[in-house]
């Protein structure tokens, strides 16, 4: 067979399909193997290690013109089908014992569509022809090829009936893990054997075959084909010849052609598929196997033989063949319902039909040439045409050009024209926005400054009325505390019970820490204090009050009966409570806004839940 052309056409298509070059060679060594050996099923098994995703199966249909005739029917029932093929319609009803008996993997989340990962035997899905590696196409009617693996089962799940359109793509996708790319996987895996091999995967379909078939050097296909009647419509293959192209192919009687170069042949007139069948040297043929066995059967029996018997004589001895037999071709003529009725012909309608077949043999031998003669007339017009469009278009594109060309140069001298005058436009506003823009900066940069200063000025007034107001504050309060404590030297009881020096563990015992009090702006720290040199406390300055609202309040670190150590690194030890007033209001005053205020401190051991007085 002379692959020399459907070669050339393969290689494009791998170059296209294919982007490594090392699979290219292995794909290309695959082939080599297979005209050496003949080997169809390894070649079909290579070639699935090979075309390992589904964008890749076209190439199956590829490589169909470079498999022999004898293997292209085996081939077909081996390699997968290319994906959107023969869809096919599932109709399942949900009984109330059981579940519909697939399940399904993928989604658009995942890059890939919805695919039959499982059917279980026996099921209503495996009885109705679902199987593993089917893709789906749609749910109920809807489109589903966007959708993600949870809206999928959403739609199979809440219906009781569902309708699913389907293809077989013969894989499926396989993730270990959800971060892993995406893999494929043949339904059945590489290493078919030969019992696996006559198996189809689509139902309905187990008689169905695509073969391409070569008529280049040939005289023809050597077969006849018959057309049904009314009641079992189509195209059927009456006669093979022995030794003919046709047997080589594996045609046999009775089977019928279903489609030739994607031209479907179900409801096709019998001239126009003589016509589609002569009218290339290159044919892609689906087949269904022996179907019209049964027609011609019966019309055998009426005219007194059987296909069998008549093919068996054919091949014990040739039969004269008429002037047509040159195409290889034998036409015959549409067969009428009445021809199928248990009469007994006589001579006379005998002779009357034979000449009416020659007839419309001669007619459509005729139509056949009128049609070449017109195909050919209108392929010299056409290229005549063609011709002299071209012409035309190259002086409509020289004359376009040379306008083109003088527009161009006028376009641009006029362009650079305006660019000039933009140019000394653009300088002249660039400087006026310059001196503006300096303007309103000289103009912002004053008031900024006027703002700034008046902001000071506020807020040092600000500072100085609160420092007034806590000066105030403070002589009142060192003004009353001085008259409750009385000389620091006197050993009277005071109002807490107990003489000065004398030891107490109020404030005393816990643990000691540092705290910073930020003082923010119109925030006093708001403490009151007691102890001292003067006190029952022993020298000790100890926080009695926490007022709400305070910076010391807000901090939360400080809690009354905590003892102050230290205050910005000054002691508090072992002084007077007026000095401790002193020192406390010193450093608030000269703390501004924002600034932080150290306080040691040790923390109480007591339980403020509940006032505790001493007396």
């Amino acid at each position: 067979m002379d692959i020399s052309s459907s070669y050339l056409a393969f290689d494009g298509k791998v170059n296209e399909l294919i982007t490594s070059e090392q699979e290219r060679d292995s794909l290309f060594e695959a082939l080599k193997k297979y005209q050496t050996s003949s080997d169809v099923i390894r070649l079909v098994n290579d070639l699935k290690r090979l075309i390992n995703e589904p964008s890749k199966l076209e190439i199956y249909d590829t490589i169909r013109p470079l498999i022999r005739p004898q293997h292209q029917q085996h081939y077909d029932k081996l390699a997968p089908k290319a994906p959107g093929q023969r869809l096919r319609v599932i109709k399942l009803r949900r009984r109330t014992t059981e579940s519909f008996g697939f399940a399904v993997r993928g989604g658009f989340e995942h890059g890939v569509g919805i695919f039959v990962s499982h059917v279980e035997p026996g099921s209503q899905a495996d009885h109705k022809g679902l199987k593993m590696g089917d893709e789906i196409v749609r749910v109920n009617g809807f489109t589903i090829i966007q959708a993600i693996h949870e809206e999928v089962l959403n739609l199979i799940k809440g219906r009781d009936e569902i309708e699913l359109k389907v293809t077989n793509i013969g894989m499926v996708p396989i993730k270990q893990k959800p971060t892993d790319p995406v893999t494929w996987q043949y339904v059945d895996k590489p290493g078919l054997n030969k019992s696996q091999v006559s198996r189809s995967s689509d139902p309905g379909q187990e008689n169905l075959v695509k073969i391409f078939i070569n008529l280049h050097g040939a005289p023809g296909l050597g077969c006849s084909i018959i057309s049904g009647p009314s009641h079992f419509p189509g195209i059927f293959i009456e006669t093979v010849r022995p030794g003919s192209l046709g047997e080589d192919y594996n045609l046999e009687v009775g089977d019928q052609i279903m489609e030739v170069n994607g031209k479907s042949f179900e409801k096709i007139k019998h001239k126009e598929a003589i016509v589609e069948l002569k009218g290339s040297k290159e044919l892609n043929m689906v087949i269904k196997k022996a179907v019209g066995l049964p027609l011609l059967n019966l019309k055998q029996k009426n005219l007194g033989e059987s296909p069998a018997l008549a093919k068996k004589e054919t091949k014990k001895e040739p039969q004269p063949q008429p002037q047509e037999e040159d195409s290889g071709e034998v036409i015959c003529e549409i067969l009428e319902e009445d021809l199928y009725a248990k009469v007994e012909k006589k001579n006379w309608e005998e002779e009357q039909e034979q000449l009416r077949k020659q007839k419309a043999e001669e007619a459509v031998k005729e139509q056949f040439r009128q049609h070449e003669l017109q195909k050919k007339m209108e392929e010299e017009r056409r290229k005549r045409e063609e011709q002299e469009r071209r012409e035309a278009e190259e002086e409509e594109e020289r004359i376009r050009e040379e306008e083109e060309q003088i527009r161009k140069e006028e376009q641009r001298r006029q362009l650079e024209e305006l660019r000039i005058q933009q140019e000394e436009i653009a300088r002249a506003e660039e400087k006026r926005k310059e001196e503006e823009r300096k303007k309103e900066e000289k103009r912002k940069k004053e008031e900024a400054a006027r703002r700034q200063e008046q902001e000071e000025e506020r807020k040092r007034q600000e500072i100085i009325a609160k420092k007034q107001q806590f000066a105030k504050l403070f002589r009142e309060r060192s003004a009353v505390l001085a008259g409750r404590s009385g000389p620091s030297n006197s050993m009277k009881p005071t109002l807490l019970g107990a003489a000065p020096g004398a030891q107490t563990s109020f404030g005393g015992g816990g643990k000691m820490k540092e705290v910073v009090v930020i003082l923010e702006e119109s925030t006093p720290l708001d403490i009151e204090i007691e102890g001292g040199t003067d006190s029952p406390l022993g020298g000790k300055i100890v926080i009695s009050e926490v007022f709400p609202g305070g910076a010391v309040d807000k901090n939360g670190k400080i809690k009354k009966g905590d003892q102050i150590l230290k205050v910005n690194g000054e002691s508090l030890d072992s002084i007077s409570l007026a000095d401790a007033n002193e020192k406390l209001w010193q450093v608030e005053q000269e703390c501004l806004p924002g600034d932080g205020i150290t306080f040691v401190v040790v923390e109480s051991d007591l339980n403020h839940d509940d006032e505790v007085t001493f007396f």
